[in-house]
């Protein structure tokens, strides 16, 4: 993983089923990280939304846990154009703790074959992080 990006791309989109789909884990600062979706949607805008999170799920070997202090761009590309869907945060994150939400596009736009999110049934995510901070409490 370069720059801080990690990419992930979803082969055969329209033949998933209706669960949780998970990137596979990297590293960015001290603690992994992890892409997760529902191709159909979750929530209140279930039929409608494709929802994605990035998940913070445990810290590389050796390292203290702490809390984390992190700026993430969260994207859905445009694998045609330049015009990713995104999401910005900038949030303390604890081991658990996911950011995202279920509004990064509508299924009928994803499903616009014009607009070049869903491209010969592939999708792709991308995270980018380019700044991460580590909060460390010192025992007296």
């Amino acid at each position: 993983m370069a720059n801080n990006k990690f990419s992930w791309t979803i082969l055969q989109f329209s033949r998933l089923q209706d669960k949780f789909y998970y990137s596979d884990g990297f590293l960015v600062g001290d603690r992994y990280w992890r892409i997760g979706f529902n191709p159909k949607g979750d929530g209140g805008s279930r039929s409608t939304i494709l929802p994605v999170y990035l998940f913070a799920y445990g810290f590389a070997p050796n390292v203290p846990t702490t809390t984390t202090l992190e700026e993430v761009y969260l994207r859905l590309k445009d694998q045609r154009n330049s015009n990713h869907k995104q999401i910005y945060s900038w949030y303390p994150v604890r081991t658990g703790y996911n950011v995202g939400v279920n509004t990064i596009i509508s299924f009928q736009e994803l499903f616009d074959q014009s607009k070049g999110y869903l491209v010969n049934d592939r999708i792709v995510f991308e995270v980018e992080m380019p700044m991460v901070s580590a909060t460390n409490i010192v025992p007296n």
